[in-house]
């Protein structure tokens, strides 16, 4: 039997809860639960849930913050069979409803008010839009019925290995998003291997801080792994720098994963205040958008732990650097694939492999990176060709077989590990009174990787905030709002007559 095809995430739990039932296994403000809790917990809510008629293979949209019932959820689903759809707190009502048309789910499981916003009215409006919508629960009434129910037996369909287990976002915030199959068994893979290179064991406290719904957090080691090895994880809410050191010092933290700008504020504070103790960090995993060397160095320096770079994707692949490699290594590329079965090339325009040292389009493929997407459409098929996945980015494979990403190789801008389509940026700043073109790109930022930048002809001058006024009442997400505009007499034109985003972006970083 092939590694990926071995267990269920379920099983993970099972196996560590005969082997570490007594240690902590989740720890939120409010809650503290062993492995042995946890199962529980995890058999009354699925056997709740199978008694209100969810069954294997249902898809149940799950918007949750960070939190011991975040956990408690996911795994109850996976015991069922059901497969949970992982939904950003940030996601906002008209992304998910596009959801619903292509996933049709058969339950939304979310939150009532969280920083002001009211989750719970939000699905009730899409229950009443859509007939295939049976039940919306919040956490707050799931927690309820966990102490009310009884442990009954639980006559569900077996769950195996090549079952879909879950269904993630592909990288994108706008539009309509392209959902993403990931299986049991392949996903278990890709979480052990990761733990694995991670020196993950019992004595693993991690901490989550970006939403735990972001793959990265989820399972590359994130939660799973975590799980997996019988340690510990520790949810923040919210990543701020105050909360994020607290719950080091407090929880003796050893392991946490961020994106660059979630690293960079961290390091700002650290300028501002370094009284907090952060000698129990071992791993420091940074990942989901461009982090330059020089970001590198300060962030092992001032964190105190060692930099372990990540190059993933939701659609399966991880890439990480080596904790014991050299400064070169860990500071300047992201590392090689997780897995011994994993393949990945660099190719040129005619997608043939190029020489080491040379850029080119990154494609890859192995036992857990997806070869479709769930329901696809006929526009996602140019991600895949010859059984490669192709994430859009460019890279460059050094002389010591390790990966150094350099940027996309479409229009693709990736603001702070959101990746955000142009066109949708522009749809929104073109109906502005008075513009009458405009273009949308990514620029390189220190904090956010890449930021927003909208150029546009007009006769009317906007301000940040008038702007980002529009497109919050227009039910934009706060990451597709631009971050900074400038009004031009023309835009640069193509030889074909398109918007020369290059020669703008010029334009635009030299003034």
């Amino acid at each position: 039997m092939k590694p990926w095809q071995k267990h269920t995430i379920c099983e993970l739990l099972e196996q560590t809860v005969r082997t570490f039932g007594d240690r902590t296994a989740v720890v939120d403000e409010n809650l503290s639960l062993t492995y042995r809790q946890l199962h529980q917990k995890v058999e009354r809510l699925s056997s709740y849930l199978y008694s209100m008629e969810i069954r294997k293979g249902d898809r149940v949209i799950v918007q949750v913050s960070n939190s011991v019932m975040y956990e408690i959820v996911i795994f109850s689903l996976f015991r069922i069979g059901a497969v949970p759809i992982l939904i950003l707190p940030a996601h906002k009502q008209h992304v998910i409803d596009a959801i619903c048309e292509r996933a049709e789910p058969k339950a939304y499981i979310t939150m009532d008010l969280f920083y002001g916003t009211d989750y719970r009215d939000n699905a009730l409006r899409l229950q009443e839009k859509y007939d295939f919508l049976k039940y919306v629960y919040t956490v707050a009434e799931l927690e309820c019925e966990i102490e009310c129910e009884q442990m009954k037996e639980v006559a569900a369909e077996k769950v195996a290995p090549s079952d879909l287990a879950f269904l993630s976002l592909s990288g994108g915030t706008t539009g309509i998003p392209k959902l993403i199959p990931r299986y049991h068994g392949e996903y278990c893979y890709n979480s052990i291997c990761t733990a694995v290179h991670c020196r993950m064991d019992e004595t693993t406290v991690n901490l989550i801080a970006i939403p735990a719904a972001h793959n990265f957090a989820f399972g590359t080691p994130g939660m799973i792994g975590t799980v997996f090895c019988g340690g510990c994880n520790i949810m923040c809410e919210y990543p701020s720098p105050l909360e994020i050191f607290d719950r080091i010092e407090k929880y003796r933290v050893t392991m946490m994963s961020f994106v660059p700008s979630v690293v960079n504020l961290c390091m700002q504070y650290r300028d501002i205040d370094d009284s907090h103790d952060l000698s129990s960090v071992r791993y420091i995993l940074v990942g989901g958008a461009m982090f330059t060397p020089e970001q590198a160095a300060k962030c092992e320096k001032m964190l105190e732990g060692t930099l372990i770079q990540v190059y993933g994707m939701s659609e399966g692949m991880t890439f990480l650097t080596d904790p014991e490699a050299n400064d070169y290594v860990r500071f300047h590329t992201q590392g090689k694939p997780c897995a011994k079965e994993d393949c990945f090339m660099i190719v040129d325009e005619d997608f043939k492999p190029v020489p080491d040292g040379e850029e080119g389009e990154i494609v890859v493929k192995g036992p857990y990176t997806i070869s479709a997407y769930y329901r696809a459409t006929e526009s996602s098929r140019s991600s895949f060709r010859d059984g490669f996945y192709r994430p859009g980015d460019k890279g460059i494979r050094d002389v010591t077989g390790n990966i150094i990403v350099t940027g996309r190789s479409r229009e693709l801008i990736n603001r702070a590990g959101e990746k955000i389509m142009p066109f949708e940026v522009e749809k929104c700043f073109g109906d502005l009174s008075g513009v009458n073109s405009c273009a949308a790109f990514g620029i390189r930022d220190e904090l956010l990787g890449e930021a927003i930048f909208v150029a546009y002809e007009g006769n009317k001058e906007y301000s940040i905030q008038e702007v980002s006024g529009v497109f919050r009442q227009r039910q934009m997400e706060d990451c597709c709002i631009p971050d900074r505009i400038k009004r031009v007499t023309s835009l640069p034109m193509t030889p074909v007559g398109k918007i020369d985003k290059n020669k703008l972006r010029e334009m635009c970083t030299n003034d």
